[in-house]
């Protein structure tokens, strides 16, 4: 009796065992091999700008290592740049695309077009490790979408830095830009530099539009009850930094009176502009002007936020509500955000979305133009981005009122609180303009 006792025990400890052991192979069946069907072929659209995604960049870093990866999948590129091929213009013809590629402004784009979805239902299915993202960028994508819940991914940040000619400092004798500086140091730094020798005038610096400082330190265009608030103290402070360090003669006389990045970076590649504040196509550019001596550090901070750079500015990347093949549309995005594929970004001047310090420290490292010489493009990636909690009424239409009334003052039309009264005006006619056509 003992006996067959203790054999049903050894029995049943086996048969939980073997359940058990088969808890644990279902659990590894969970990943996204596993999950995800790789043998049906299946096609992934692929909406974006040229700006973000061209043609060349979709081919390495989206097509080609989802082909590696999934070869079932195949990711046809849409240029919403194309004229007819914007995002509205493909859901009027019913070509919905599996994903968008977009700034922050194309959430708002996709919820009124009724695209927008959760995408955490997929990131919790494949286990996703959120972590690996830079807590900013996935702040971001709700600050845009206006919920509470991951709408996008992003894809790859855009990083800034301060490029300055060494050749302009060197011809002056003084010394070059450093790490950490402040608007006001950078903007005293320019001063010295801004100055006339043989009828040829230097210019010391270009900070690009208020709206990038606007951003950094976190401003809000307008309150809680959407009334504009951009004549309140902090506003007309920033704006006294931001015309201090800007405009004064020799600096800001035209044509360089009114805010336009391409003619300044047509300045400083030819050396009569000392500072810019740039970006991957600052990069761009200057891959392109090899004698240009250059180098750069890290952007310009405000003493209420150091530590930051200018807000988030990723790609981000939405899998569409009507996108029939989610799962396949998902290992698209995973893939892009793959170690491999970020450092791939990372290399090329695109400023990797993951924590990784490895990848992070390996910015601009793979660009052949700048191979052997000494550019320190990392400093672009050492500060956070900032993520200014801008409310629903406000995009491109109020910025453009931010952006006008600061040319007003740098054309001598306005003072600078005129120019943010008259800004505050706008701003609330625009706000009750969107109200009434939102049927608010």
């Amino acid at each position: 009796m003992y006996k067959r006792r203790w054999m049903l025990g050894l029995i049943l400890l086996i048969s939980a065992l073997l359940v058990l052991s088969g808890c644990g192979a279902k659990k590894t069946d969970s990943s996204p091999v596993a999950i995800f069907d790789t043998k049906t072929p299946v096609t992934v659209t692929f909406a974006t700008s040229g700006g973000i995604f061209s043609q060349d960049d979709f081919n390495q870093y989206v097509a080609g290592p989802v082909s590696k990866k999934y070869p079932n999948i195949t990711v046809q590129y849409i240029n919403t740049s194309v004229k007819g091929s914007g995002l509205s213009d493909l859901v009027a013809a019913g070509t919905n695309p599996d994903i968008v590629v977009g700034y922050g402004a194309t959430q708002a784009t996709m919820r009124d077009l009724g695209l927008l979805d959760n995408m955490e239902p997929l990131i919790k299915k494949y286990n996703f490790d959120l972590n690996r993202i830079i807590p900013q960028t996935l702040d971001y994508v709700k600050v845009n979408s206006g919920t509470d819940y991951l709408t996008a991914l992003p894809a790859y940040n855009n990083s800034f830095g301060l490029f300055y000619n060494k050749d302009v400092f060197d011809k002056f004798g003084v010394p070059y830009p450093t790490d950490g500086m402040t608007w006001q140091q950078v903007g005293d730094l320019g001063k010295r530099m801004t100055r006339t020798v043989n009828g040829v005038q230097y210019r010391g610096f270009f900070p690009d539009g208020v709206n990038r400082m606007i951003n950094q330190i976190e401003l809000l265009q307008v309150d809680k009850n959407n009334k504009s608030i951009v004549t309140t103290d902090p506003w007309v402070k920033a704006f006294q930094l931001f015309n201090n360090i800007y405009n004064y003669p020799g600096n800001s006389d035209a044509p360089y009176n009114k805010i336009n990045y391409g003619d300044n970076l047509k300045a400083f590649v030819s050396g009569q502009l000392a500072m810019i504040t740039g970006y991957s196509s600052t990069i761009n550019a200057l891959r392109q002007a090899p004698n240009v001596n250059f180098d750069v550090v890290t952007y310009p901070q405000h003493p209420d936020h150091m530590g930051f750079s200018t807000n988030v500015d990723t790609g981000d990347l939405s899998i569409t509500s009507s996108c029939q093949n989610k799962d396949a549309a998902f290992m698209v995005i995973q893939t892009i955000l793959s170690d491999e594929v970020q450092l791939d970004f990372a290399k090329n001047g695109k400023m990797s979305v993951l924590k990784n310090d490895q990848v992070v420290q390996q910015f601009g490292s793979g660009i052949p133009e700048f191979q052997g010489r000494t550019v320190h493009l990392n400093a672009m990636v050492k500060l956070k981005p900032s993520v200014p909690n801008t409310p629903k009424i406000s995009g491109s239409d109020t910025n453009q009122i931010i952006i006008d009334a600061f040319d007003s003052i740098l054309a001598g039309k306005k003072d600078i609180n005129t120019a943010l009264r008259d800004a505050d005006d706008a701003m609330n006619k625009l706000i009750t303009t969107k109200q009434a056509q939102n049927g608010q």
